[in-house]
């Protein structure tokens, strides 16, 4: 939900403001800029590997975005545009890779099976859970049910 209003917000920013210069993309940068500190300062998901995928994915937009301003930018050709596109090629497919290792080491359970803990005794954030339960005994002796007795009748 989060991703999909960063991308509202920058795509209607980026359709309002200097059509076809380069401070679209320059406020496109700012947006996800300020999202990127957002979710690594809130981690707004449940588990750590949740906040660590969208980590990189913002990053990755980030600075495809910060390589689309350098080309959009370049005049006289200081920027080998071939280069740059396979660095930005080379960024997102890492970022992809990274986003699938994550899921298969974390939430597959790969990780709890190597390192041999268990995921019900375990919480996301690495604190041990108790164990322990407590089971009412239904155990009155005359004195206390009396006391019950009158309590309710009054």
């Amino acid at each position: 939900m989060a991703v999909i209003l960063q991308k509202m917000i920058m795509t209607g920013a980026m359709c309002v403001v200097a059509p076809g210069s380069s401070v679209q993309l320059l406020i496109a940068i700012l947006v996800m800029f300020m999202y990127t500190l957002l979710v690594l300062k809130t981690a707004p998901y449940e588990k750590d590997s949740e906040d660590w995928s969208s980590f990189i994915a913002c990053v990755a937009l980030t600075l495809t975005t910060i390589g689309g301003f350098a080309l959009v930018t370049d005049d006289g050709g200081t920027y080998e545009s071939s280069i740059l596109a396979v660095i930005l090629i080379s960024l997102n497919v890492v970022s992809i890779a990274l986003n699938i290792i994550i899921i298969l080491i974390f939430d597959c359970g790969i990780y709890e099976r190597i390192s041999g803990t268990c995921r019900s005794s375990r919480t996301d954030k690495g604190v041990k859970k108790k164990i322990t339960q407590v089971a009412p005994v239904r155990s009155m002796n005359d004195a206390t049910k009396e006391a019950a007795t009158k309590a309710w009748e009054e």
